[in-house]
Parts: C-alpha cells; structure tokens; sequence
C-alpha cells in the first residue's frame, strides 16, 4: 500500500473521530438543555400551584381577621390546614412597625444600627438623609444631611421629595441608600402615622433587634398584657415602643407553604382592613408581593415594608 493512500486513510479517520466528537459534544449540550427546561417547566408548574394555595390562604386568613376584628391590631402566627398541606400564616398589623416619617431620630439610628449593620456613625447619617429627604426646607440638617445640591453633586437626576413618603419604596432615593441597605431594614417598616412602635402589634424579631436582646420578642408575646409593659421597661429599647393595642387598619400578610420536595414559598400582601365604600370587598389589597422561593421561611425577616 502506498504511502499517499496511508495518509488518505488516517485523515479520513481523524475527521471521522472529530465528527464523533462534535456529535456527541452537540448530543450533550442538547441534553443538559432539555434537562434545564423540563426543571424549568417543573418549578414553574410548582410555582403556580403552590401561588394558588397561598392565595387562597391569604383570602382565608382575611375572611378570619374580619370576623375576629378585636384581635387586627395584634401580631399573630397562625397554621392553617388546606387539603394536604399545612400552611404558615404571620400577620403584622402596621402599627407594630417603624414610620420613617414620624419615628424619632433615636430610633432610625437604633434600626439602621442593629438591623442594617451600620456603624453609629453611619446610621447619624442616614439618618440625617432621611430627614432631609421628608422636610421640606432646602437646608442640610444634621452630620451629614444632603439636599438638592448634595444630590446633584452625586450625580442623582432627582433631589429630596420634600414631603410625606407616600410608599416605602421612595425611600431608595435617598442619598447613599443601597439596595442591601434597604433590603434589610424594609422588613420592619410600615407608613402608620405613629412615631413608636405598638408592642402588642409588633413582631418578635423587631422586638429583638431593637434591644439587643434576642429572645425578648418571644417572651413579650407569650407574657400576660398586664405584664408586657414590666417585661419592656428592663431594656434599652423601651423609648421605642408604646403598650397598648391599636384599632384595626393595614396589616401585612405572609403566607408560606412547604412543596413536596422540600422547598417552601412565600407570598406577601398589604391589607387594609377598614371599610370602604368603592371595594368589591369588605377589605382592600393595598399591594401583592411575587411568590418568592426559599430553602426555609425563616430566611426573611418577617416583615416586607409596602
């Protein structure tokens, strides 16, 4: 056999052995999407099945809430039992969470401090911002207040509102407010028009970051009323909050329900529960979160500001 045909033969079979190759290369990357968009398409269906069960729940626990309109304004968790599944409820009347608009200084630091992780100085700041975004005077107040000159040099297209947060999402235009700043203090803010936080309203994990002391929250709610007060007054954080429960008004829902794999979802929603005359029903859903998925629905602080 010459040795041209030779070379002939052994191109041949490397061009085979790359075409194999590539083959199986395409056959691989074919799978592994087929793979990927059938887990899609399973999560997504999971998704929807369990958003139909939260918001049912969500509609149930409203229906109880409305019939038992003595207990609106307190923090409770509830199970609620839906075919197969067993269902969290935690319900958070607006009362027992912080107003920027009206909270004391002391206490936007105290939040922005032992919630958000910021240093004493920091949350002097922030807060400062804070203020100046609301007031409606153009003068910086405070360590490290900013109005529009501050904002401009910042480079922000837009300046201080000058008024009332009518949403709490407003408050990621202030300056020097990121968003894993936000994300984290949020959870404890509501717009309530009280400058502190009502105890029997509030839920325990504020409780304890506020005074620093985990656990308090727990003990508060599972104490009598007549001695929650005494039980408060013993910490650092009792100028925070007032006893006493407030009338019924908005309160924030979070349902969660575990799916067969394991995994839970989350569904949150603003609920304002007084009367009004144009609503289809006897209350009005003032704002709906997406369905979230996590590994456990501890993951989350317990509250998600409207």
């Amino acid at each position: 056999m010459s040795l041209g045909l030779k070379n002939k033969r052994g191109t041949a079979l490397v061009l085979v052995l790359w075409l194999v190759a590539a083959l199986s290369l395409l056959v691989l990357v074919s799978a592994s999407s087929i793979r990927q968009q059938t887990q899609r398409v399973s999560v997504d269906l999971e998704r929807l099945r369990m958003e139909l069960a939260l918001d049912t729940a969500l509609q149930l626990g409203v229906q109880k809430l409305m019939a038992d309109r003595s207990a609106a304004g307190l923090y409770r968790r509830q199970r609620l039992q839906l075919d197969e599944n067993t269902i969290q409820i935690e319900i958070i009347p607006a009362s027992g969470l912080v107003d920027v608009n009206v909270a004391s200084d002391a206490l936007l630091q105290a939040l922005l401090e032992r919630a958000g992780g910021m240093t004493s100085g920091e949350a002097v700041i922030m807060t400062a911002r804070i203020r100046d975004y609301i007031d409606p005077d153009s003068e910086p107040g405070g360590v490290g207040g900013a109005e529009a000159p501050q904002y401009r040099a910042a480079g922000k297209p837009t300046g201080p509102k000058n008024g009332g947060l009518d949403d709490l999402s407003e408050l990621r235009m202030v300056l020097g407010m990121t968003p894993e700043l936000y994300e984290i203090i949020s959870p404890y803010l509501a717009i309530n028009g009280q400058s502190r936080i009502q105890i029997d309203a509030a839920p325990p994990s504020l409780i304890d970051v506020l005074s620093g002391q985990q656990g308090l929250g727990e003990r508060i709610h599972s104490s009598p009323p007549e001695s929650r007060e005494s039980e408060l007054m013993a910490g650092p954080a009792a100028e925070f909050f007032s006893v006493g429960q407030s009338g019924a008004g908005a309160v924030r829902m979070r349902v969660s329900i575990q799916a067969d794999g394991g995994r839970w979802w989350q569904r949150e929603a603003w609920i304002d529960l007084s009367a009004r005359p144009d609503s289809l029903t006897p209350w009005t859903t003032l704002s709906l979160e997406p369905t979230r998925r996590m590994n456990s629905p501890e993951n989350r602080n317990s509250t998600h500001g409207r």
